[in-house]
Order: structure tokens, then C-alpha cells, then sequence
């Protein structure tokens, strides 16, 4: 046995040989049949890297898509809600992907090759490219700070293109946070609601009503997945209308004379609606319209 000197290195596989010429290799053709997350970690670093996915292996991956195993392996974990390591592996697979810049030229790959089957058989990106795209947008915009878990949302957002029974299911599976669930689960149900109340006639306060309800993550979720229309409600409520605050406060209807208690929640929730609608605009007209709204014995 020769014993390898310091320094030198031991290349079994033809590695330096790969390196050099830029391809993601496997090192046998059942590599990925045995698991699929390898399909990802493949795709994962030959685009980071930018690498090539040498054209044997890129065979080995379609061959073991067509067979079907995939499909079958998920089904069964779905049907169960089991999360054994293998489900593990791929969501961290996912997490790294889709938390790095490159994770729209990853997706696309993966989606080239038919490789998201490993995650559901019949989620296709084409079905939320755009939706993701616009989810992404809006975090940068919306979430700056990073609050909420960026590659989390982008996640929820393409498994939204999933039937609504499959959704909570494959989210469970792929063991997300008991709220990306909720929110998976109740999406079509969120869905359906504003777009029945919010419409293009709706008055902003009509809106700040149905939408302050909702907190950041579900907003975002729904603005990358109602129709446009709705979505620029959506817009105008994150953008703008959440931000306006009534002209008076407290100490002003203390000052007027009104007594501290329950009805001041009641008296600015008015005053706030009536300047969303554009009503009033400043104090003086503030406070005419609470004494028109809200007569009241002076002590």
C-alpha cells in the first residue's frame, strides 16, 4: 500500500479533471434514484459555481424522473404526513437554494429538468413563475429588514400553484412552521374573500377595515396570488393608505371635552376612516365632524 506524501493529492475519480472543466459529475447511475435531493445539490452548485451539469449525469437525472419513483415516494409520504430525513434534506436542499441570488436561475433548471416532481408530481414553475417573481419584489420593498423568512415565502408561493387539498399536505411533509401552514391551508379560502369585498370601487377605508386584520406575511402572500385588480388594493393599503393616521388624538377630544373610555377607540376609528375617504384633511375639520358625529354634553 503506498501511503500518499504530505501535500499530495488523492484524486480516485477524475475530480481535478471535472473542476477543470467546469461539470457537475455523479459518480454512478443510481445516485440519484437512491436520493432525489442529490438532484438538487447538483443543480445547486453547478449554478452557483457556474458549472455545467455534465451530459451523462444530466441523463442519469431525467431517467430517474421518468421513472416515476419520485412521484410514487411522494405521494406516500403526502398520503401518510410522514417527514422522514429524506423530506428533511430536500427542504434544506430548498432552503439553500431559494435564500441565494441565484435562486431564479436554480428554480428554472430545476424545472427544465422535471425535477420538481420531488416535491409534488404535478407542481410545475411555469404555474408561479410570475407569482414569485412579484413575492420577491415586494419582500425587498415590504421587508427590508429581513423580519419575515424571505426563502419561506418564496416557498409558500409555489406551493400555492398546488391544488388547495395538496398544499397543507406537502407543507407538512416538508415540515414548514405551523404558520406557513395556516396560511397554506386557509389561502383559498383568504382568496376568495377579498376578492369578493375588495373592489375597484371599494373606499380605502373599506379596504384599512378588511386588510389591518392580516398580518405581513399573509398579505404578501395574497398580493403575489389575487388578480391584478385586487392586488392593487393590496398595494395601496401596504404602500399608503396603513400609513395614514387621524388629523386629532386623545388629548384632543380630552380637550374637547370628551370623556376618557371606550367610545375614543370608537370616535378616531371614524375620524380615521372619514380622512381615508378623503372627508378631512386637517384639525379644525376633524374635529367639526366629531361634534357633528358624536354630540356630547359638555361637564
Amino acid at each position: 500500500m503506498t501511503v500518499p506524501r504530505k501535500g499530495e493529492l488523492l484524486d480516485f475519480f477524475g475530480g481535478v479533471l471535472d473542476l477543470q472543466a467546469k461539470q457537475i459529475r455523479v459518480l454512478h447511475a443510481n445516485s440519484f434514484i437512491e436520493d432525489p435531493t442529490r438532484i438538487y445539490r447538483a443543480v445547486r452548485f453547478a449554478v452557483r459555481l457556474g458549472f455545467q451539469i455534465e451530459p451523462q449525469t444530466e441523463g442519469y437525472i431525467r431517467y430517474a424522473i421518468a421513472s416515476g419513483i419520485y412521484s410514487t415516494i411522494q405521494a406516500d409520504r403526502t398520503q401518510h404526513r410522514q417527514a422522514p430525513a429524506l423530506q428533511t434534506r430536500l427542504k434544506q436542499e430548498l432552503k439553500y437554494i431559494l435564500q441565494a441570488p441565484y435562486w431564479q436561475h436554480a428554480l428554472q433548471l430545476l424545472s427544465d429538468l422535471g425535477a420538481l416532481v420531488c416535491i409534488h408530481p404535478t407542481l410545475q414553475l411555469p404555474d408561479s413563475w410570475h407569482q414569485l417573481q412579484l413575492v420577491d419584489r415586494w419582500l425587498h420593498r415590504f421587508d427590508p429588514a429581513h423580519t419575515l423568512a424571505h426563502w419561506q415565502m418564496l416557498l409558500e408561493v409555489l406551493l400555492s400553484s398546488l391544488q388547495p387539498d395538496d398544499r397543507l399536505l406537502v407543507a407538512q411533509t416538508l415540515q414548514l412552521p405551523a404558520e406557513s401552514c395556516e396560511r397554506l391551508a386557509h389561502l383559498h379560502a383568504l382568496q376568495t374573500q377579498v376578492i369578493q369585498f375588495l373592489l375597484p370601487s371599494s373606499r380605502p377605508s373599506q379596504v384599512v377595515k378588511r386588510l389591518s386584520s392580516y398580518d405581513r406575511a399573509t398579505l404578501l402572500l395574497l398580493g403575489a396570488t389575487v388578480p391584478r385588480s385586487v392586488r392593487r388594493q393590496i398595494w395601496r393599503y401596504l404602500t399608503h393608505w396603513q400609513t395614514i393616521k387621524p388629523p386629532i388624538d386623545g388629548n384632543d377630544l380630552k380637550a374637547m371635552g370628551y370623556q376618557p373610555g371606550k367610545q375614543y377607540k370608537e370616535i378616531l376609528e371614524a375620524v380615521l376612516m372619514a380622512t381615508l375617504d378623503g372627508e378631512m384633511g386637517d384639525r379644525a375639520t376633524a374635529k367639526a365632524f366629531v361634534q357633528t358625529r358624536f354630540p356630547h354634553v359638555q361637564p
